[in-house]
């Protein structure tokens, strides 16, 4: 879904004053999705003498390839934590209720407190979302189970109200169980900082993409999403900026968002993004020696 390149401009050997060409480090991660690559890349010395750092993101929908997005001034994309919940209880038969503790029933109710701290809880006036998009228990109908699961995201582009969501997501799940009788325990599974470009950079490579002027080509300033992006924890470490390169097709093609099971991407977008990789880091190595 994405490529980025990470930059090293031009430097003098002390030891010998031999000039040192400036590099281009290509970084495709693994683990994107589910936000750990850069992490395990950058603890193994992927950013070791990096200077700056550039990525590309396709952006499928109702629109023509050509468009090129991206923010100088504030949160691009949200923070990501994500979450397990695991609810312990005690089974029984169905029949038989009062003999349970039902850890679908706390699942069910910490579910619904957590829709509160959106509701009644966080800065209306930043961006929060929550969503438990896993919920697992039990195995036949006539069982009250022993355990149950929910698995989830909180993300936001406020660092105070993600230390506060965090928080208070802990307290609801552990007490809520508690009150039914049962146990709750969280896990948090991965973590990653609202994606912040450089506003410097960020506006040096947006001039780099216009001098490209490949046809049909189109700036659009001040992109934000509430998605999140492993590439926030690069940006975290040194100078970055992101861009978003338009990847749909205006006619019915395009309907579809990304992550839909039937999205289509228009590939011609690929000599596009590969145009402006090649020339922003080539002007980029070329005027930051």
């Amino acid at each position: 879904m994405h490529a980025a390149m990470l930059l090293t401009a031009a430097r003098m050997l002390k030891e010998n004053e031999q000039a040192l060409e400036g590099t281009i480090r290509f970084m495709f991660q693994p683990a994107e999705e589910c936000f750990l690559g850069s992490k395990d890349m950058i603890a193994n010395g992927i950013l070791e003498g990096v200077d700056a750092a550039i990525g590309f993101h396709v952006a499928p929908g109702k629109m023509p390839v050509g468009i090129y997005m991206y923010n100088n001034n504030s949160a691009m994309m949200n923070s990501a934590d994500g979450f397990k919940i695991n609810i312990t209880g005690r089974s029984a038969h169905g029949a038989y209720p009062h003999y349970s503790i039902d850890p679908i029933n706390i699942g069910v109710h910490i579910h619904l407190a957590l829709q509160e701290l959106i509701a009644r809880e966080a800065d209306p006036a930043k961006s929060c979302v929550m969503t438990v998009g896993k919920f697992l228990g039990g195995t036949a109908a006539n069982q009250i189970p022993d355990t149950c699961l929910l698995e989830g995201s909180i993300r936001t582009n406020d660092k105070e109200n993600e230390e506060k969501l965090v928080r208070r997501l802990e307290e609801i799940a552990v007490k809520t169980a508690e009150m039914f009788g049962g146990k709750a325990e969280v896990e948090w599974i991965y973590n990653v900082p609202p994606l912040l470009c450089d506003p410097k950079l960020t506006d040096e490579m947006a001039g780099y993409i216009k001098q490209a002027a490949l046809p049909g080509a189109m700036p659009y300033p001040g992109i934000v999403a509430s998605a999140s992006e492993d590439f926030a924890v690069i940006a975290d470490n040194v100078p970055a900026t992101f861009f978003y390169l338009s990847s749909g097709f205006p006619d019915e093609r395009g309907q579809y968002p990304s992550h839909h099971s039937k999205v289509l991407f228009n590939e011609d977008v690929l000599p596009v993004g590969a145009t402006y990789a090649a020339y922003c880091a080539t002007e980029w190595l070329k005027n930051n020696k």
